[in-house]
Parts: C-alpha cells; structure tokens; sequence
C-alpha cells in the first residue's frame, strides 16, 4: 500500500481493554502500525461473513464500560463496506470492528 492518505478513512472506535491490548500487541509483533493490524483483522473479518454467506443479524444493543478509545486509518474500501454492514444490520461501525478485533 502506498503512503496515498486519499486512500485511507479514519474511523473512532472503542475496544475492550483485552481487545485494545490484543491489537497493540499484535502490531508489535508484527513490526506494523495498529492501524495496518486493524485493517487485517477488519478484511479477514469481512471476507469471513462475505465467503461463507453468514448471516447478517441484528444483535442487542449494549452499552458497555471500561472500553479503550481509538482512532486508526482504514482503506476507504473497507469504510464502505463497514457502513454498508452496519446500515443492513443495524449495528454501528465500533461494534463490528469490536467482533473483528475479538474474532481474529
């Protein structure tokens, strides 16, 4: 990937501590950005429910505490597909990334 910022979104999200702590140390291990392990873990993510057909679904509203507030850069492809989801679901960005983060 270039250095292009036209490429790339900003999105705010919030993790559990677990999920925040599994991100920064995977970007360690790696060598890599957070924001590069994040853009990983969201494209596996989708191309898991794009794959294998599963099934998109509402799930219940929470509201919960103790989470860690991030911003990172994302491909504007994966913004658009995570605002699609989100708007077919009804669930937010931040919860969808959260699944990714915790599912990779």
């Amino acid at each position: 990937m270039s250095g292009n910022k036209s490429n790339y979104a900003t999105i705010y999200c919030s993790l559990h501590k677990k999920a925040a702590e599994k991100l920064k140390d995977l970007a360690k291990k790696r060598c890599k950005t957070e924001s590069k392990v994040l853009r990983e873990m969201i494209e596996v993510y989708l191309k898991r429910i794009e794959n294998k057909n599963l099934s998109y679904k509402h799930f219940k509203r929470v509201c919960p505490t103790g989470l860690k507030f991030i911003a990172r850069t994302i491909t504007k492809e994966q913004d658009e597909r995570l605002r699609f989801l989100a708007e077919k679901t009804g669930r937010s960005i931040t919860e969808l990334v959260r699944e990714a983060v915790e599912g990779f």
